[in-house]
């Protein structure tokens, strides 16, 4: 090999990790760091909305968001307390609802019975339509005067006179958990039941061989074993939730009055309604913390499992 040969070959070793490396860490980047970046530096300005002139504000923006005025030992914003608070309904028992019943029927399609693989793809079809297109679709389902739940409870003879969902405060958040729980409960099914079937046979074997109840086969044989797909289900299903606006906007646009609105409403209308881009560029950095300790959490919880 001639010294000009050996010259390039070193500077090809040189520029391999680079090469090969570099397009990865630029797409990283490009849909991680500069988003995350852009909407730190943006909450901490000021966009006048008739001018669009900005100025810099530092830490104002949080603290009109989080805090009364009178500075930051003063009182926590209503706002903030009560849409929180609204936030961690909508997320709680959306998620903790089609968790279960995610779990109960993946459980039930991991087994043989006839029509299993036809009930496994009936079961996505609210996973598939448009978030939208659902929003609307109970938005109809929960109307008062054609919608078809008053239609059914009528006909049933269950209510003598039909009920405004959507204008009574706690019917209108139950509205949308369920409108969210149909929706996303397919997910919750697709991701636990590809967990369901890692499992071994034998192990549910041995372990009935050696006399094991139900619970200790599942605790001891399923839930290991599940443990990862419970982290997905649970991380994605979260931050679907935390960040939901298309429902919410949909069927109720945070009413009635402001019983229904959500961290992701609220950062919607402040941002686009009301012309204020750095509060709710704020508001978006206070939800990607709170999300990035949910799944910390989480991770902490379902993130090491003995058979890894």
């Amino acid at each position: 090999m001639t010294q000009t040969e050996q010259s390039t070959r070193r500077l090809l070793d040189r520029l391999f990790v680079p090469l090969t490396v570099g397009p990865t860490l630029l797409w990283i980047a490009s849909i991680i760091v500069y988003p995350t970046a852009k909407l730190f530096w943006s909450s901490l300005f000021f966009q006048n909305p008739i001018t669009g002139a900005k100025e810099f504000v530092g830490l104002r923006n949080f603290e009109r968001l989080l805090f009364q005025s009178g500075g930051w030992l003063g009182t926590f914003n209503p706002d903030f307390v009560s849409y929180t608070w609204h936030t961690v309904v909508y997320v709680g028992f959306s998620v903790s609802i089609s968790f279960v019943l995610g779990l109960g029927i993946a459980i039930l399609l991991n087994k043989d019975m006839k029509g299993r693989g036809w009930f496994r793809t009936a079961v996505i079809v609210p996973w598939i339509l448009p978030y939208v297109m659902s929003g609307l679709m109970w938005r109809w389902m929960f109307q008062t005067q054609y919608g078809a739940i008053n239609g059914v409870l009528t006909q049933a003879g269950i209510i003598g006179e039909k009920i405004a969902f959507l204008s009574d405060p706690t019917l209108a958040m139950i509205a949308l958990i369920v409108a969210d729980v149909w929706v996303f409960t397919p997910f919750i099914i697709i991701i636990l039941l590809a967990g369901l079937q890692n499992v071994p046979a034998q192990l549910y074997d041995a372990a009935e061989v050696d006399g094991a109840s139900r619970w200790a086969r599942f605790w001891n044989v399923t839930y290991p074993f599940l443990k990862p797909s419970i982290l997905v289900a649970l991380t994605i299903r979260i931050i679907f939730d935390i960040r939901a606006l298309d429902i919410v906007w949909v069927m109720t646009e945070g009413g009635p009055g402001k019983s229904t609105e959500v961290w992701a409403s609220w950062l919607y209308r402040t941002a686009q309604v009301f012309s204020k881009p750095g509060e709710g560029a704020a508001l978006g950095v206070v939800m990607l913390a709170v999300t990035f300790g949910i799944v910390t959490v989480l991770y902490k919880l379902f993130g090491d499992t003995p058979y890894a």
